[in-house]
């Protein structure tokens, strides 16, 4: 049954994680299109999942990304007389069995999007006339002006439907409906036999996400193509950890990456970035020590080879897919406002110093310099590592995105990182020649 627990020992405590449907045990990876193709003219589409699919297989899959995932947009947000959802014919011709088929003769796993309430979220944008009732807790309207539900419920339906389109990932998003749906849907999906990672997109900050729930569930808004939001985001992550914290089956999602959409663009009016690939490397650098899921909110057609470098680094996914699991967090920080666009001047928005644990005794640190204008020379002591990891005296340092190699080095160290870029470093007790050092 999908509610039972798991428990693990780590750190030399007893910790329960999300419930054990034997999924997720590391942060999962994939690509997600609503970032880069929900606002667009045409929306998603067929051919667009099928080229970004031909992109992953060839250049991600060897790298860990393996799940094409949709958002919503792929429904025309009605019922059909069986009461099924409806598949938009005119961007799905195919349907879903058949577009979930190809993904899986490519080696690659296919994502599902659902929606808790009386509508998908982007009902009222997408298709202004469904006022019908889509989401699983609603029935359809025989008044649609009144928007009441009747009494039966989709989720066995729904999640029978997806687990027969071959699904196995599904985003349930939280507009809209009761947050009970989510452990509706949680139960509808183990009843259908079929193993699906369960990804929650409700409130977390108010209390109501428990990790028994859901093997992944988003801790705060959706994360715009900005840098503040980036740190932002991750500093919410952060802040959830103290009461649910992430581990092996369950963990605190920040939302997707930005990386190859930050500061490309104008944010809030402010001018675009000088460092976007800076900044890019910033937000997966956090997105890995922190255990967030991977996964891409960037066009794949026309991926740059910077944005292809950053999200293809060896050693920071080996960070991020690490088989402990352990969330790293905020040690230090100094002078940043988050969530905020960028000033016309340019005053010190500081730094943060990040670090977890790795197995094999190992750890991870990123010290970012969160200054718009000039290099910082950043300092990792004792005091900023993960209390497991503070006795081991002398150690081993690999920097993820540059290579640089340090041995035998005794904290404090220091390094000077450019504006809003960072270093991960990737740390190995010395002499121990692991799979972080040689990654």
């Amino acid at each position: 049954m999908i509610a039972a627990t798991v428990a693990l020992l780590a750190c030399g405590a007893l910790r329960a994680y999300a419930e054990d449907n034997h999924l997720a045990r590391t942060p999962p990876m994939g690509w997600n299109p609503w970032n880069c193709w929900a606002n667009t003219g045409s929306g998603v589409s067929e051919d667009i999942v099928i080229g970004a699919a031909r992109v992953m297989a060839g250049k991600l899959k060897p790298f860990g990304y393996d799940t094409i995932a949709l958002d919503c947009g792929y429904s025309t947000k009605h019922r059909d007389a069986m009461g099924d959802l409806v598949v938009n014919s005119s961007r799905f011709p195919h349907g879903m069995k058949w577009l979930g088929d190809q993904l899986h003769a490519q080696g690659l796993k296919f994502g599902m999007y659902g929606a808790l309430g009386y509508h998908q979220c982007c009902s009222g944008s997408a298709d202004p006339t469904a006022d019908d009732g889509s989401g699983p807790g609603c029935n359809r309207e025989t008044d649609p002006a009144k928007k009441v539900c009747r009494n039966t419920t989709y989720f066995s339906q729904d999640a029978k439907l997806w687990a027969s389109w071959g699904v196995d990932l599904l985003k349930f998003d939280g507009c809209g409906g009761p947050f009970s749906s989510v452990k509706s849907m949680r139960d509808a999906l183990a009843a259908t036999g079929r193993p699906m990672v369960y990804s929650v997109h409700s409130t977390v900050v108010k209390g109501e996400m428990d990790a028994s729930l859901a093997n992944m569930w988003r801790t705060g808004a959706d994360i715009g193509a900005s840098y503040e939001q980036a740190i932002d985001r991750a500093m919410i992550s952060n802040n959830v950890t103290a009461y649910i914290p992430g581990g092996p089956g369950g963990w605190n999602d920040p939302d997707m990456l930005q990386v190859g959409n930050i500061g490309v663009k104008s944010t809030n009016g402010s001018p675009p970035s000088l460092f976007p690939e800076a900044e890019g490397r910033t937000q997966f650098a956090l997105w890995c020590v922190i255990k967030a899921p991977l996964l891409l909110g960037t066009f794949l057609h026309n991926i740059s080879d910077a944005t292809l470098a950053t999200i293809t680094n060896k050693l920071a996914i080996a960070v991020n897919q690490d088989a402990l699991g352990e969330q790293g967090v905020l040690r230090k920080s100094g002078g940043y406002m988050p969530d905020k666009p960028r000033p016309t001047t340019n005053p010190a928005y500081g730094f943060q110093i990040w670090s977890g644990a790795l197995s094999k005794g190992g750890a991870a640190a990123v010290l970012a310099n969160l200054e718009p204008s000039k290099p910082q020379v950043l300092t990792l002591t004792s005091a900023e590592m993960p209390a497991s990891r503070a006795a081991t005296t002398h150690w081993d340092i690999t920097e993820a995105f540059t290579g640089a190699k340090q041995t035998g080095v005794t904290l404090p160290a220091t390094v000077t990182v450019g504006p809003h870029d960072v270093a991960l470093w990737v740390l190995t007790p010395h002499g121990q020649h692991g799979q972080h050092a040689d990654a």
